[in-house]
């Protein structure tokens, strides 16, 4: 890193560079690397504690983490760790005092982020000491067996977010962090085990983020509830039941293999011929839904009616997101059955967006967007994100431009009701994790890029 000046002057450009430039170089090293940077000068050795204020445990070797970890810990003990993280960690059962002992050590340190990464063939257990760390805002856990939280959640009195995934945690003491931790906003849950029935009680809970793996969601008292993104929920068949949730904005993915409550309410799984929407959410303005095909195959006047009366239940919706990964060999509804109510309020005065993610050209696809398009009168956009599966050798190609002019033409957008809506066409399925991504500005500049240009 030094520069030949004339002909035996060498300049060290490393040492010309202020300390905060220096410590923001350490930072990005994993920590055994930027530790053994601290020895090549008094100058880097002053400057390594600094970088302990993101401590990355990740880099370091598997075999020696437990010991580096502690040993760092201990020659900086009045350094504050803002956040601590580490990498598909595993430890011996005769380590577990010592990874305990961190967590206490963090707690005094006033430890704000906690990413515990654990080896996925050991199912490590995470201390009992993490509910020391009250200074704590942001926890997430992979791999790992959670400790029992129904007396202890209280103690996380600051906890923010929380994300677990491929995580055992008793229902009692998921349930529990949700009633008792008083400034939790969001929670992601993936791939847990042992929770049977998810049950939210929380005054602060702002979006619930889940893969569905429980028989039962029982919203009960969620005032702050704005979201509710499950991409799972309808093929793992969850009862779903939402009592209060008065500022519940974006709900999906459900289907026909739920079973729904709203008040009121009860859509049953292919069972009710006779659905009645009774009670209304005026604060949905986005809907997620997953039309799987009925176990016949058919796409019947019920299967139609039970969306009709689902989307009657939110009169101020302004988005529609269809997902129909399962209808690839569905066939196709008897002509008209999509003209089952003669007024759907969300429709007549609010709806602005439709996005079918795989839209495939089928009849029922066509009819289901050529309905929706002719009756709402403020539709802005609607969107469809085209794959081909004819054929098992490109499955999933975008489909020819001929192919999209065609669609076109057989989805009679001049009957559009709204003179303004634009017709959209994608060259690919909408990205699974979309609703995650959606307000991110690298993601929102890049998202028309993959459209057609007819």
């Amino acid at each position: 890193m030094a520069a030949a000046v004339g002909d035996d002057l060498f300049l060290d450009r490393l040492s010309d560079l202020p300390d905060i430039i220096l410590v923001t170089i350490l930072s990005r090293l994993d920590m055994d690397e930027a530790a053994r940077c601290s020895i090549l000068s008094s100058r880097w050795r002053r400057l390594f504690p600094s970088t302990l204020l993101d401590f990355k445990a990740g880099g370091i070797r598997r075999d020696r983490a437990v010991e580096a970890v502690t040993s760092i810990l201990a020659a900086h003990p009045t350094e504050p760790v803002r956040s601590f993280s580490t990498y598909r960690l595993s430890f011996r059962r005769q380590d577990e005092d010592a990874v305990d002992g961190w967590l206490r050590d963090l707690a005094n340190r006033g430890i704000e982020k906690l990413v515990l990464y654990f080896n996925e063939k050991r199912q490590q257990k995470v201390p009992e000491s993490l509910f020391a760390c009250a200074s704590l805002k942001r926890l997430k856990v992979i791999n790992g067996t959670f400790p029992d939280a129904t007396e202890a959640a209280a103690s996380l009195a600051v906890l923010a977010k929380i994300d677990l995934s491929d995580v055992k945690i008793s229902e009692d003491s998921l349930n529990s962090l949700l009633s008792n931790c008083r400034a939790l906003e969001r929670l992601k849950i993936t791939s847990i085990s042992k929770c049977d029935r998810l049950h939210v009680r929380s005054r602060s809970l702002k979006v619930l983020n889940t893969s569905g793996d429980f028989k039962e969601l029982f919203i009960d008292d969620a005032p702050n509830l704005e979201q509710v993104l499950g991409c799972y929920l309808n093929s793992r068949s969850v009862k779903i039941m939402i009592a209060h949730a008065p500022k519940l904005e974006f709900f999906g993915y459900t289907g026909m293999n739920n079973e729904i409550e709203f008040g009121n309410t009860k859509f049953t799984k292919f069972r009710e011929k006779n659905i009645h929407a009774e009670t209304i959410m005026p604060s949905l303005k986005t809907l997620a839904v997953d039309l799987m095909h009925t176990p016949d195959g058919h796409i019947n006047e019920h299967y139609i009616n039970w969306f009709m009366q689902l989307i009657k239940v939110f009169p101020c919706l302004e988005t529609i997101y269809i997902k129909s990964d399962s209808w690839s060999e569905a066939r196709d509804s008897s002509p008209g059955s999509w003209d089952v109510l003669a007024s759907v309020p969300c429709m007549d005065n609010h709806l602005e967006k439709v996005v079918f993610e795989v839209y495939r050209g089928q009849e029922w696809q066509r009819d289901m967007a050529k309905f929706l398009h002719g009756r709402s009168r403020f539709l802005k956009t609607m969107e469809f994100h085209c794959m081909d599966d004819t054929s098992r050798e490109d499955y999933g190609r975008a489909p020819t431009e001929e192919w999209v002019r065609k669609q076109q033409e057989l989805l009679c957008l001049d009957s559009r009701a709204s003179r303004d809506a634009r017709f959209l066409f994608f060259k690919s399925q909408l990205v699974v994790n979309h609703h995650e991504f959606s307000h991110n500005e690298s993601y929102q500049r890049g998202y028309y890029r993959d459209m057609y240009n007819l």
